[in-house]
């Protein structure tokens, strides 16, 4: 925002002003949320790379410019924006083009500046979504016992310092094969306040369920098999959370790790030059553990990292690319569908079956061949 610039409620064409009333008239939580995550970047977008506060000065080039900046942020692979949600049908433009047409239905402005053709026509090309990944049982079930060996291993290393980053990987590969969850429901995401990641208190190895932050973004339990406990409880063992408030999945990042310790040691009063003295003294996750101050979660681009290492070192791939986190989920989900549809929908917490079958539906017209083959008697 530009130094200065009014933000009053009675300055109606503030961007901001009418970002946070177009938020307020929306019933739907789940809606709200989305539009307050993507009417926030939009908004970045137009102070920090149009100069651009004020509805009154949005062009239709200002729109087809940040059309483009969305097919960038798409073929960055640092970026976790898909076409399909930057297409004309997904989140982020529908939602700023709503935006806009509300601004004109209540008198901001008098016409919606993206609404022409050629603001669309420059969004992301977007073919649907055939070229989905799924993981199937064979590649899940070998990287699931190469990360086990690795943990086998790395005990039987005396002194090995990636103990701990070991039982993580497993951990992390367990629970996207054998859950069902989503990376965003594991990983932070920092474009979400919302999702910093799963923590060890949402997580009752007891009773084999945990709590998580899900895409309709209320709380859901999933459950947890006795394999993905197993792989936890051992991992949770080596890790030694200092507190509940602990990530499952603490990032490895050095830096994040000291920038943690040092906000948590002036959260605790200390002084600068007390912080550098124990921070030379000691390792940041040390000081972490000692003073019970919570690390930075692993991010979904992390998540992301992760499973590119694994794999690579594995030397395991789906037609030449690493398996991605939310191939665990399509593959579990087609496993369960083939056996029964009405468990899929209720693991992948679909809300109706129909989403659950066109989930599937690739895998649903192979049985209805089959089964068109059994009537026909052949």
């Amino acid at each position: 925002m530009i130094p200065g610039k009014s933000t009053a409620p009675n300055d109606e064409t503030n961007l901001d002003v009418a970002v946070d009333s177009r938020i307020a008239s929306l019933d739907s939580g789940n809606y709200r949320a989305n539009n307050r995550v993507v009417l926030k970047t939009f908004s970045e977008y137009l102070d920090d790379y149009q100069d651009t506060t004020d509805l009154t000065e949005l062009s239709i080039i200002d729109c087809r410019r940040y059309a483009q900046h969305l097919r960038k942020r798409v073929r960055d692979e640092d970026d976790n924006l898909s076409a399909a949600s930057a297409h004309t049908n997904g989140p982020y433009f529908t939602i700023v083009r709503a935006f806009l047409g509300w601004c004109v239905d209540d008198e901001r402005i008098e016409s919606n500046p993206a609404q022409p053709n050629r603001v669309k026509e420059e969004l992301p090309e977007y073919h649907g979504d055939h070229d989905r990944q799924f993981w199937s049982v064979k590649t899940r079930e070998a990287l699931l016992e190469f990360v086990e060996d690795r943990t086998h291993a790395a005990l039987e290393e005396s002194g090995d310092d990636n103990v701990e980053r070991v039982f993580r990987d497993r951990a992390v590969v367990t629970v996207l094969a054998l859950t069902g969850a989503r990376g965003a429901e594991l990983f932070s995401d920092p474009r979400d306040e919302h999702r910093n990641g799963l923590r060890w208190k949402d997580v009752n190895l007891t009773q084999g369920v945990t709590t998580v932050f899900g895409k309709n973004r209320k709380r859901q339990q999933i459950p947890l098999t006795s394999r993905v406990v197993g792989a936890l409880e051992q991992y949770k063992s080596v890790l030694n959370p200092a507190s509940g408030d602990w990530p499952l999945f603490p990032t490895g990042h050095h830096a994040s790790l000291t920038d943690a310790a040092k906000e948590g040691l002036e959260s605790k009063g200390w002084n600068s030059e007390e912080i550098k003295t124990v921070l030379e003294e000691s390792l940041s996750i040390e000081i972490l553990h000692e003073y019970e101050i919570a690390p930075p979660a692993l991010s979904k681009n992390g998540g992301r990292s992760v499973m590119k290492r694994l794999c690579e070192a594995a030397d395991i791939d789906i037609d030449g690319e690493y398996l991605k986190p939310h191939g665990g989920r399509r593959g579990l989900g087609s496993d369960l569908y083939a056996q029964d549809a009405e468990l899929a929908q209720e693991l992948l917490r679909h809300e109706s079956i129909e989403t659950t079958h066109e989930s599937y539906r690739e895998q649903n017209v192979i049985e209805q061949r089959e089964r068109l083959e059994q009537a026909l008697g052949k």
